[in-house]
Protein backbone atom coordinates (compact mmCIF):
# COMPACT_ATOMS: atom_id res chain seq x y z
CA UNK A 1 0.00 0.00 0.00
CA UNK A 2 1.09 3.77 -0.81
CA UNK A 3 -0.60 6.62 1.53
CA UNK A 4 -0.49 10.04 -0.43
CA UNK A 5 -2.12 12.99 0.58
CA UNK A 6 -5.75 14.02 -1.22
CA UNK A 7 -6.33 17.77 -1.69
CA UNK A 8 -7.49 19.62 1.02
CA UNK A 9 -6.78 19.51 4.58
CA UNK A 10 -7.30 15.75 5.83
CA UNK A 11 -8.13 12.85 3.80
CA UNK A 12 -5.76 10.23 1.56
CA UNK A 13 -5.76 7.97 -1.29
CA UNK A 14 -4.14 4.14 -0.71
CA UNK A 15 -2.86 2.96 -3.76
CA UNK A 16 -2.46 0.00 -4.99
CA UNK A 17 -4.99 -1.88 -2.63
CA UNK A 18 -5.65 -5.62 -2.24
CA UNK A 19 -7.99 -6.88 0.70
CA UNK A 20 -7.01 -10.38 -0.25
CA UNK A 21 -3.73 -9.21 0.24
CA UNK A 22 -4.13 -7.92 3.81
CA UNK A 23 -2.09 -8.91 6.44
CA UNK A 24 -3.17 -7.88 9.95
CA UNK A 25 0.09 -5.98 10.42
CA UNK A 26 -0.80 -3.70 7.07
CA UNK A 27 -4.40 -3.76 8.43
CA UNK A 28 -3.38 -1.95 11.47
CA UNK A 29 -1.31 0.20 9.26
CA UNK A 30 -4.14 1.17 7.36
CA UNK A 31 -6.58 1.65 10.70
CA UNK A 32 -4.53 4.19 11.91
CA UNK A 33 -4.10 6.31 8.81
CA UNK A 34 -8.05 6.16 8.82
CA UNK A 35 -8.33 7.48 12.14
CA UNK A 36 -5.69 10.22 11.79
CA UNK A 37 -6.96 11.61 8.49
CA UNK A 38 -10.57 10.52 8.50
CA UNK A 39 -11.15 9.04 5.23
CA UNK A 40 -9.63 6.81 3.12
CA UNK A 41 -10.11 6.15 -1.02
CA UNK A 42 -8.60 2.89 -1.61
CA UNK A 43 -7.82 1.83 -5.15
CA UNK A 44 -8.65 -1.27 -6.03
CA UNK A 45 -9.03 -3.41 -9.36
CA UNK A 46 -12.26 -3.96 -8.70
CA UNK A 47 -14.32 -6.13 -6.01
CA UNK A 48 -16.81 -8.76 -6.07
CA UNK A 49 -19.63 -8.33 -3.14
CA UNK A 50 -18.42 -11.45 -1.58
CA UNK A 51 -14.65 -9.78 -1.18
CA UNK A 52 -16.10 -6.42 0.01
CA UNK A 53 -18.12 -8.28 2.41
CA UNK A 54 -15.01 -9.89 3.84
CA UNK A 55 -13.16 -6.74 3.97
CA UNK A 56 -15.84 -4.84 5.84
CA UNK A 57 -16.16 -7.35 8.51
CA UNK A 58 -12.79 -6.62 9.63
CA UNK A 59 -13.39 -3.47 10.41
CA UNK A 60 -16.56 -3.95 12.46
CA UNK A 61 -20.13 -5.17 12.64
CA UNK A 62 -22.10 -4.70 9.34
CA UNK A 63 -25.71 -3.15 9.53
CA UNK A 64 -28.47 -4.87 7.54
CA UNK A 65 -29.25 -2.70 5.25
CA UNK A 66 -31.15 -4.03 2.47
CA UNK A 67 -33.92 -7.32 1.63
CA UNK A 68 -31.14 -8.75 -0.56
CA UNK A 69 -31.06 -12.31 0.74
CA UNK A 70 -27.11 -12.95 -0.18
CA UNK A 71 -25.99 -9.75 0.80
CA UNK A 72 -28.08 -7.51 3.17
CA UNK A 73 -25.34 -5.23 4.44
CA UNK A 74 -24.77 -4.07 0.99
CA UNK A 75 -27.05 -1.45 0.17
CA UNK A 76 -27.53 -0.14 -3.93
CA UNK A 77 -27.27 3.62 -4.00
CA UNK A 78 -28.04 4.61 -7.58
CA UNK A 79 -29.41 7.13 -9.94
CA UNK A 80 -30.82 4.71 -12.32
CA UNK A 81 -34.54 4.13 -11.03
CA UNK A 82 -34.35 7.11 -8.98
CA UNK A 83 -37.64 8.48 -10.18
CA UNK A 84 -38.56 10.94 -7.03
CA UNK A 85 -36.23 14.07 -6.36
CA UNK A 86 -36.30 13.45 -2.69
CA UNK A 87 -35.24 9.97 -3.36
CA UNK A 88 -32.19 10.95 -5.27
CA UNK A 89 -31.63 13.73 -2.99
CA UNK A 90 -32.08 12.01 0.51
CA UNK A 91 -28.06 11.98 1.85
CA UNK A 92 -27.66 15.47 0.24
CA UNK A 93 -27.66 17.15 3.79
CA UNK A 94 -24.56 17.54 6.12
CA UNK A 95 -25.17 14.63 8.74
CA UNK A 96 -23.37 11.78 10.57
CA UNK A 97 -24.61 8.26 9.69
CA UNK A 98 -26.63 6.21 12.62
CA UNK A 99 -26.74 9.19 14.92
CA UNK A 100 -30.32 9.02 15.21
CA UNK A 101 -29.56 5.52 17.00
CA UNK A 102 -28.47 4.75 20.28
CA UNK A 103 -25.84 2.31 19.04
CA UNK A 104 -24.24 4.73 16.19
CA UNK A 105 -21.82 3.94 13.50
CA UNK A 106 -18.51 3.80 13.20
CA UNK A 107 -17.00 3.43 10.21
CA UNK A 108 -19.23 3.64 6.23
CA UNK A 109 -17.83 2.84 3.26
CA UNK A 110 -18.71 3.24 -0.32
CA UNK A 111 -17.48 1.08 -3.49
CA UNK A 112 -18.17 2.39 -6.83
CA UNK A 113 -19.63 0.38 -9.32
CA UNK A 114 -20.54 3.14 -12.12
CA UNK A 115 -19.37 6.64 -11.43
CA UNK A 116 -20.43 9.64 -13.30
CA UNK A 117 -18.30 12.15 -15.25
CA UNK A 118 -19.53 15.06 -13.46
CA UNK A 119 -20.74 15.61 -10.13
CA UNK A 120 -21.96 12.38 -7.73
CA UNK A 121 -19.34 13.75 -5.35
CA UNK A 122 -19.19 13.01 -0.80
CA UNK A 123 -18.26 16.19 0.66
CA UNK A 124 -16.87 15.65 4.22
CA UNK A 125 -16.08 17.63 7.11
CA UNK A 126 -13.65 16.87 9.98
CA UNK A 127 -15.24 17.14 13.17
CA UNK A 128 -11.94 16.34 15.24
CA UNK A 129 -10.14 19.22 13.63
CA UNK A 130 -13.15 22.04 14.33
CA UNK A 131 -12.78 20.95 17.90
CA UNK A 132 -9.24 21.21 17.80
CA UNK A 133 -9.78 24.57 16.81
CA UNK A 134 -12.17 25.79 19.25
CA UNK A 135 -9.95 27.60 22.44
CA UNK A 136 -9.87 26.21 25.40
CA UNK A 137 -12.54 28.37 27.48
CA UNK A 138 -14.64 27.21 24.81
CA UNK A 139 -14.66 23.48 24.51
CA UNK A 140 -14.99 23.79 28.42
CA UNK A 141 -18.34 24.70 28.01
CA UNK A 142 -19.32 22.40 25.55
CA UNK A 143 -18.02 19.35 27.53
CA UNK A 144 -21.10 18.39 30.11
CA UNK A 145 -23.86 19.25 27.07
CA UNK A 146 -26.01 16.12 25.48
CA UNK A 147 -27.61 17.10 22.23
CA UNK A 148 -31.26 15.15 21.24
CA UNK A 149 -31.49 13.65 18.03
CA UNK A 150 -34.00 12.59 16.24
CA UNK A 151 -34.72 11.58 12.40
CA UNK A 152 -35.47 14.14 9.97
CA UNK A 153 -34.51 17.86 9.45
CA UNK A 154 -32.09 19.10 12.04
CA UNK A 155 -32.88 22.69 13.66
CA UNK A 156 -29.03 23.83 12.70
CA UNK A 157 -29.61 21.96 9.02
CA UNK A 158 -27.66 24.82 6.49
CA UNK A 159 -29.84 26.15 4.15
CA UNK A 160 -30.55 23.96 0.85
CA UNK A 161 -30.28 20.90 2.50
CA UNK A 162 -32.47 18.72 1.53
CA UNK A 163 -34.86 15.92 3.85
CA UNK A 164 -33.35 12.22 4.67
CA UNK A 165 -35.29 9.57 3.59
CA UNK A 166 -36.27 7.56 7.13
CA UNK A 167 -35.75 3.77 7.14
CA UNK A 168 -38.64 1.31 6.50
CA UNK A 169 -41.13 1.51 9.77
CA UNK A 170 -39.06 4.30 11.50
CA UNK A 171 -41.27 5.79 14.46
CA UNK A 172 -40.79 9.83 13.61
CA UNK A 173 -40.68 10.72 17.21
CA UNK A 174 -37.91 8.18 18.14
CA UNK A 175 -35.32 10.55 20.44
CA UNK A 176 -31.41 9.52 21.42
CA UNK A 177 -29.18 11.61 23.01
CA UNK A 178 -25.72 11.56 22.43
CA UNK A 179 -22.96 13.97 23.94
CA UNK A 180 -22.09 16.90 21.99
CA UNK A 181 -17.75 16.30 22.36
CA UNK A 182 -17.30 12.67 22.07
CA UNK A 183 -14.26 10.62 22.69
CA UNK A 184 -13.36 8.67 19.65
CA UNK A 185 -13.72 5.07 20.55
CA UNK A 186 -10.18 3.93 19.39
CA UNK A 187 -7.75 6.30 20.36
CA UNK A 188 -10.00 8.83 22.69
CA UNK A 189 -8.95 12.03 20.65
CA UNK A 190 -11.96 14.86 21.76
CA UNK A 191 -14.25 15.90 18.95
CA UNK A 192 -17.39 17.74 17.76
CA UNK A 193 -20.63 15.12 16.93
CA UNK A 194 -23.63 15.57 14.81
CA UNK A 195 -23.98 19.07 15.55
CA UNK A 196 -26.78 18.74 12.37
CA UNK A 197 -28.36 16.52 10.58
CA UNK A 198 -30.23 15.18 13.40
CA UNK A 199 -29.27 17.33 16.07
CA UNK A 200 -32.70 18.50 17.56
CA UNK A 201 -32.61 20.50 20.68
CA UNK A 202 -29.95 20.29 23.89
CA UNK A 203 -30.80 18.76 27.10
CA UNK A 204 -31.61 21.19 30.14
CA UNK A 205 -31.37 24.28 27.07
CA UNK A 206 -34.33 26.57 26.31
CA UNK A 207 -35.23 25.31 22.62
CA UNK A 208 -34.28 29.06 21.39
CA UNK A 209 -31.19 28.90 23.02
CA UNK A 210 -29.69 25.75 22.15
CA UNK A 211 -30.60 26.44 18.47
CA UNK A 212 -28.87 28.97 18.26
CA UNK A 213 -25.56 27.50 19.73
CA UNK A 214 -26.35 24.39 17.29
CA UNK A 215 -26.23 26.80 14.66
CA UNK A 216 -23.30 28.53 15.74
CA UNK A 217 -21.59 25.27 15.80
CA UNK A 218 -22.92 24.17 12.15
CA UNK A 219 -21.29 27.46 11.08
CA UNK A 220 -18.14 26.69 12.66
CA UNK A 221 -17.58 23.25 11.80
CA UNK A 222 -18.50 23.75 7.88
CA UNK A 223 -15.58 26.55 7.20
CA UNK A 224 -14.06 25.98 3.97
CA UNK A 225 -10.73 24.68 6.69
CA UNK A 226 -12.41 21.55 8.01
CA UNK A 227 -14.13 20.57 4.47
CA UNK A 228 -13.57 18.95 1.40
CA UNK A 229 -14.77 16.92 -1.35
CA UNK A 230 -14.29 13.51 -3.50
CA UNK A 231 -15.61 12.63 -6.97
CA UNK A 232 -15.82 9.30 -7.12
CA UNK A 233 -13.93 6.85 -9.91
CA UNK A 234 -14.95 3.39 -10.85
CA UNK A 235 -13.30 0.67 -8.27
CA UNK A 236 -12.71 3.42 -5.64
CA UNK A 237 -13.54 2.09 -1.93
CA UNK A 238 -13.96 5.07 0.37
CA UNK A 239 -14.58 4.97 3.62
CA UNK A 240 -14.81 7.14 6.43
CA UNK A 241 -14.75 7.89 10.38
CA UNK A 242 -17.86 8.34 11.89
CA UNK A 243 -17.10 9.44 14.99
CA UNK A 244 -15.30 12.37 13.77
CA UNK A 245 -16.59 12.82 10.09
CA UNK A 246 -19.84 14.65 9.32
CA UNK A 247 -20.63 13.78 5.14
CA UNK A 248 -23.02 15.11 2.55
CA UNK A 249 -23.85 13.63 -0.90
CA UNK A 250 -24.06 16.24 -3.75
CA UNK A 251 -27.00 16.59 -5.94
CA UNK A 252 -27.75 14.61 -8.85
CA UNK A 253 -29.65 14.17 -11.69
CA UNK A 254 -31.71 11.08 -12.85
CA UNK A 255 -29.40 8.99 -15.13
CA UNK A 256 -30.38 8.87 -18.73
CA UNK A 257 -27.55 7.10 -19.97
CA UNK A 258 -23.76 5.12 -18.78
CA UNK A 259 -22.05 8.69 -18.88
CA UNK A 260 -24.38 10.22 -15.82
CA UNK A 261 -24.94 6.81 -14.14
CA UNK A 262 -23.42 6.21 -10.40
CA UNK A 263 -24.03 3.06 -8.53
CA UNK A 264 -22.48 2.78 -5.01
CA UNK A 265 -22.54 -0.26 -2.93
CA UNK A 266 -23.22 1.04 0.79
CA UNK A 267 -21.67 -0.89 3.86
CA UNK A 268 -22.06 0.70 7.55
CA UNK A 269 -20.21 -0.72 10.29
CA UNK A 270 -21.01 -0.40 14.02
CA UNK A 271 -18.01 -2.02 16.93
CA UNK A 272 -14.90 -1.79 16.85
CA UNK A 273 -12.25 -4.02 14.41
CA UNK A 274 -11.99 -7.27 15.48
CA UNK A 275 -8.58 -6.89 15.27
CA UNK A 276 -8.06 -4.18 17.84
CA UNK A 277 -10.81 -5.98 20.16
CA UNK A 278 -8.15 -9.32 20.22
CA UNK A 279 -5.33 -6.77 21.31
CA UNK A 280 -7.47 -5.05 23.83
CA UNK A 281 -8.25 -8.81 25.20
CA UNK A 282 -4.47 -9.56 25.32
CA UNK A 283 -3.32 -6.51 27.37
CA UNK A 284 -5.71 -7.01 30.01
Amino acid sequence: MRFEKLEGSFGEVVQDFSPANLTDLALHELLDHLYANRFLVLKTQGLTKAEYLDFAKRIGDPIRLSGDTEFPQIAHISNQNASTQQSRLGAAHWHTDQSFRREVSSVTMLYSVAAPKQGGETKFCNMAGAYDALSTERQQRLNDLVVEHRHGISVSAPAGDHKPLPPKGWVKSYTVWHPLIRHHPETRQRTLYAVTGTAQGIRGMDQQKATKLLNRLREHVLQPQFTTTYRHNVNDLVMWDNPTVMHSATPIEQATGPENLRLLWRISLRGSPPLLQRRRETQT
